[in-house]
């Protein structure tokens, strides 16, 4: 039976053996052991260890390392150290591309390896004598990170970036010195720090500007030339409009080149001694711009492929919460078939094949539990405990095959293998003592479909999961919410705690308080709680998990895992909360498909009750948010959601057009209800925009009210300019701002421009709008600045 030990036996035997090594390398190893003593993990301890012995394994197999082997057996020799340093360093690159091919080892692991070998050799060369030194940049094969910016896909940039060699001979030795000092800097802004102005060089050489060479001839350090902060400005202004327009840069890509050529222009004018131009990044703002959001609907679940919009987002939330609710039963079961070997029952009448899988299986859970309560981690773990290891090990053996399983009516819940490896029994043997890893992620998909919570909420639910019972729905809540809940409830709540089932006044006097709670506003915004009805498949995955989660609590004696009700039992990693994601645990199935998360689920529940509530500010409540501004940039922003807004444009449009009812002379007139006219008023004016839209500095509201628009040179010219804003501010606007003052005011403008174009004024319209672009371009007027982007 291949147990732990065996399964890594073919890996160490790349390393040199702990015995040559002390043999071989005396002086060597007792430096490595000083080393190892600093880290206070023994696992790590003895990962460092392993790490040098698989370098040196590899030394001792190559001839044309032998006196690189003379110098590391014997350090204290009269030989030079510093001869061996590039055979060191081509005997660390070797070892790493050794274990990569071997197959014993992944890639990661094969590079974390050598990079610990590495430290371990540095360490020696700086801390004893006789050791050869490694240089700094060891180059190992590993798949490269390619050190440019996101592009959209099949789009490249104009240009590439400029070189830094390139930079330092454009700009002088001292501006590359400068450069390179701000690269250097610890957390400075961004990874790839100089990314960003290395493209607006390559711009400048691209498209060269009055503006660009100022900007050059002062960052070359010229003293008689000055340079601006609007002159900086301009140049980053320009690169990043050519930039947007290749469409080879996605936003927040773009924004984020732009930005670190901010922060290295702000950092080169704080430097002392030289004449570099005043800058800060505060005088350029960039507009954020969500990503697009994706539910539920839009990767590929299967049987939805027939549905759109609703129906499709409805059916691909209840496949998911019922195929999850699958998993759970199904691991319920095996965990109550599994009750006699857990309790060590007797089982009267059985078959003696029977008798002796329970009685293999009883033998590795009880030393299994034992190890747990001992040392929290698994009998085979290396720091694991051993009990009855030769009944143990033929347990296991007896266990590696299926057919033992199976004569213990276990058939539906194993796999059809011919024989069982070492982690699938372990995987077993782990669900028969509570919860594992996969039965805890799909009752957590259970509960994110039917409540919508957050990850981090659903994780931190106490082990006492209801804060109190009624007849028909329990309380449950996270910490902060809780808090707020028995602060409220005062003396009462020592009532609410210990009645398993309020009635009467006290289940009022439960939901009064938890009313109040919910107004106290004093939670947060990721602090959640909900009333689960009995019926709920939320509820009732809890209450089927319970006795799962019921024996982990015996099995650490980590506070903060015992006082959750959420965790699992895994056999490398014992009783823990920190979970892999959805696709990292299931790779088939519709839990497999990928991009399904806890977040896209959360975002789905949200867009889905959005069509139930009606409105943003009533879907709050329902996503326990304490405001709405996370809620549209970040919930509500997926294709569903903006083709309604669409929509919600045309029919703005629609109506606003519907209201004009006649000319009256030349001006426009568009009859309106007294309270649409004063909300149309009070928004021109609040945007700033009331003389572009026909209004005066005082309004008569006479009944019937009128809007009147006069087509002159001047009026149109600040409609179009109006117009112009809302094309510009469109794509960076804040969604809810949008919708309240952004569509109305482009269904009043297309209103008004159509009329026009009906009574003849269409060259005039082109004629205007042509020249107001001329004069834009120029920087001769601006366009009226709606303040479409904030937030509220």
């Amino acid at each position: 039976m291949n147990t732990a030990k065996h399964a890594f036996a073919g890996a160490k035997t790349l390393a040199l053996q702990v015995e040559e090594f002390q043999e071989l390398y005396p002086q060597l190893a007792a430096d490595v052991t000083e080393y190892v003593s600093y880290i206070k993990s023994p696992i790590k301890r003895k990962a460092r260890e392993l790490s040098a012995r698989l370098i040196l394994g590899f030394i001792e197999e190559e001839e044309s390392f032998q006196g690189l082997r003379d110098l590391l057996r014997n350090p204290k020799s009269a030989a030079d150290p510093e001869v061996y340093k590039d055979q060191l360093r081509d005997a660390v690159q070797r070892s790493h591309r050794r274990l990569v091919e071997s197959g014993l080892y992944s890639a990661g692991a094969a590079l974390e390896h050598a990079r610990k070998g590495i430290g371990v050799f540095r360490w020696l060369a700086e801390a004893k004598r006789g050791y050869p030194g490694l240089p700094r940049g060891v180059q190992l094969n590993t798949s490269p990170r390619p050190n440019r910016a996101r592009t959209n896909e099949g789009t490249e940039p104009p240009f590439a970036p400029m070189s830094i060699e390139e930079i330092g001979s454009r700009l002088g030795e001292t501006f590359l010195t400068d450069l390179t000092a701000y690269g250097g800097i610890r957390n400075a802004r961004g990874t790839a720090k100089s990314l960003g102005f290395r493209y607006l060089m390559a711009f400048i050489e691209a498209n060269p500007s009055n503006y660009s060479d100022t900007l050059l001839v002062a960052l070359s350090g010229d003293p008689s030339r000055s340079c601006e902060a609007p002159v900086v400005r301009a140049v980053i202004d320009e690169c990043e409009e050519f930039l947007r327009k290749s469409g080879a840069f996605v936003h927040t890509t773009l924004s984020s080149l732009m930005r670190q050529c901010g922060y290295l222009f702000e950092f080169l004018a704080e430097l002392k001694g030289r004449t570099y131009p005043h800058y800060s990044r505060r005088y350029k703002k960039f507009g954020h711009v969500p990503t697009e959001g994706k539910t539920i609907a839009d990767i590929d679940i299967p049987g939805v492929t027939d549905l759109i919009g609703a129906p499709r987002l409805r059916r691909s939330m209840d496949i998911v919460r019922d195929r999850a609710m699958e998993i759970v039963r199904l691991n319920v079961a095996f965990f109550n078939a599994m009750a006699p070997a857990r309790d060590d029952r007797l089982l009267v009448g059985a078959s003696n094949e029977k008798v002796k899988a329970f009685s293999a299986v009883a033998d590795v859970l009880r030393a299994e539990v034992r190890s747990l309560q001992v040392t929290g981690v698994s009998q085979f773990s290396k720091l694991g405990v051993r009990t009855n290891r030769r009944a143990v090990d033929k347990a296991m053996t007896v266990l590696a095959d299926p057919e033992a399983w199976r004569q213990m009516g276990l058939g539906d819940f194993i796999s059809s293998d011919e024989i069982f490896s070492f982690q699938h029994i372990m995987q077993l043997v782990c669900a028969a003592i509570g919860a594992t890893n996969e039965a805890v992620l799909a009752a957590k998909i259970v509960f994110a479909t039917e409540t919508g919570w957050n990850a981090q909420p659903i994780e931190d639910i106490p082990a006492e999961v209801f804060v109190f019972r009624l007849k028909d729905k329990a309380g449950i809540a996270s910490a902060s919410f809780v808090s707020v809940f028995k602060k409220r409830a005062g003396h009462h709540v020592q009532a609410f705690l210990e009645h398993s089932t309020l009635s009467g006044g006290r289940g009022t006097d439960a939901l009064s308080t938890w009313e109040d709670a919910e107004r106290d506003r004093q939670w947060h915004d990721f602090d959640q709680r909900h009333l689960l009805s009995y019926t709920s498949p939320a509820y009732e995955v809890i209450e089927l998990m319970r006795p799962l989660m019921e024996p982990l609590t015996q099995l650490t004696s980590d506070e903060k895992t015992r006082s959750r009700f959420f965790k699992y039992l895994g056999w490398l990693t014992g009783v823990s909360t920190n979970q892999r994601s959805i696709n990292s645990q299931f790779k088939h199935g519709v839990l497999g498909t990928k991009g399904l998360s806890l977040k896209l689920i959360r975002r789905s529940f949200l867009e889905f009750n959005m069509r139930v509530v009606g409105s943003v500010e009533s879907l709050r409540s329902v996503a326990d948010h304490s405001g709405t501004g996370v809620l549209l940039p970040y919930y509500l922003n997926s294709k569903e959601m903006r083709r309604e807004l669409e929509q919600s444009t045309r029919f703005f449009q629609n109506a606003i057009q519907a209201l004009i009812a006649a000319e009256v002379g030349g001006p426009l007139q568009v009859a309106m209800s007294a309270e649409d006219q004063e909300w149309f008023y009070n928004l021109a004016m609040v945007s700033g925009v009331g003389s572009a839209c026909g209004f005066g500095v005082t309004m008569p509201m006479k009944n019937p009210p009128t809007l009147v628009f006069d087509p002159s040179d001047e009026q149109v010219r600040s409609l179009l300019a109006l117009s112009m804003s809302l094309d510009a501010e469109e794509p960076t606007a804040n969604p809810r701002r949008w919708r309240l003052v952004g569509i109305p005011l482009r269904g009043f403008v297309q209103a008004i421009e159509i009329k026009l174009k009906q009574a003849g004024a269409g060259r005039l319209l082109k004629r205007i709008r042509r020249e107001l672009s001329d004069d834009i371009r120029a920087r001769r007027t601006a366009l009226p600045p709606l303040n479409l982007s904030g937030g509220y």
